[in-house]
């Protein structure tokens, strides 16, 4: 544009130099001169609008690369939040697939428990039941102290002191012993799942000469007894042998000593024991 107003001007001197051009000429080129004037003057400032604009442009542009970074950085901070959020998330849904497990396990285990304890309200009760009965039915020998009944833990135990069952020096149960047995035998029916355990029990006496030719010490006596008191059960009370044991102690478990007639017929005592069986 410039250039082409220099071109003009140029002409124009010439041509008043030489003052050859008519004025029709001269107005028409000045006019053209004054147009290329105003030409220059919008294209100026339309080129100072466009450089206005192109600053806003990249002001905004700068702004929104800005923006753009603040974006990403946010961005990669969701990313890792969610990231650690799924983490977290995985690790909640393992501790709670562990808890529920765990609660699973808990009432698996309780109901167990309340099963047991059902059972053992069951025992405890046959034990009661068992224990009123025969108390009932000795009375009198439990008066008189001949017949002791004990509930200790899971166990039900009935003592007799030995002359009751057995005469003196004798491993035959006389008549009076084998119905008490058999009372015994009845009640313990209803407890057909638990052990019975028929103990022996002397006291510190030695054998008479007699004895010795029979026994060779009270081991074998207290044996011989609680063996006895054991086939009877079965031959005579219908226990079942599965569920029968017979033990000697001699006079290695005292209830009381035997330094008195008292002490020493204390010891010399038939025990029966109802009790668990290995089962349970």
């Amino acid at each position: 544009m410039d250039g082409k107003f220099l071109s003009i001007t140029l002409c124009l001197i010439a041509m008043m130099i030489s003052a050859c051009i008519p004025m029709s000429e001269y107005t028409a080129l000045e006019t053209e001169l004054e147009g290329s004037r105003n030409q220059k003057t919008e294209a100026e400032q339309t080129l100072k609008n466009l450089e206005f604009e192109l600053r806003q442009a990249e002001s905004r542009l700068q702004k929104l690369n800005v923006e753009l970074r603040d974006a990403e950085i946010a961005g990669d901070k969701c990313s890792r939040k969610l990231e650690d959020l799924k983490i977290q998330g995985d690790y909640l849904k393992n501790i709670n697939l562990q808890q529920a497990e765990n609660i699973k396990n808990l009432e698996q285990e309780l109901n167990k428990k309340k099963s047991v304890i059902r059972l053992q309200e069951k025992v405890i009760q046959l034990f009661d039941d068992t224990k009123k009965t025969i108390e009932t039915s000795l009375k009198d020998q439990i008066d008189d102290q001949e017949i002791e009944v004990v509930e200790v833990d899971d166990k039900l135990k009935v003592s007799f002191i030995d002359k009751i069952l057995f005469d003196s020096g004798s491993v035959e149960i006389n008549p009076g012993g084998k119905e008490l047995l058999l009372t015994v035998a009845e009640s313990f029916k209803g407890n057909s799942t638990k052990n019975i355990r028929v103990e022996g029990h002397t006291d510190d006496v030695p054998l008479t000469a007699a004895l010795k030719k029979r026994f060779p010490s009270n081991w074998e006596l207290s044996t011989a007894r609680a063996s006895a008191v054991v086939r009877f059960l079965q031959q005579e009370g219908g226990i079942q042998p599965k569920r029968l044991s017979a033990c000697g102690y001699s006079f290695y478990r005292s209830v009381a000593p035997n330094s008195s007639e008292q002490g020493r017929r204390q010891n010399r005592r038939i025990e029966i024991i109802l009790g668990p069986s290995k089962q349970e």
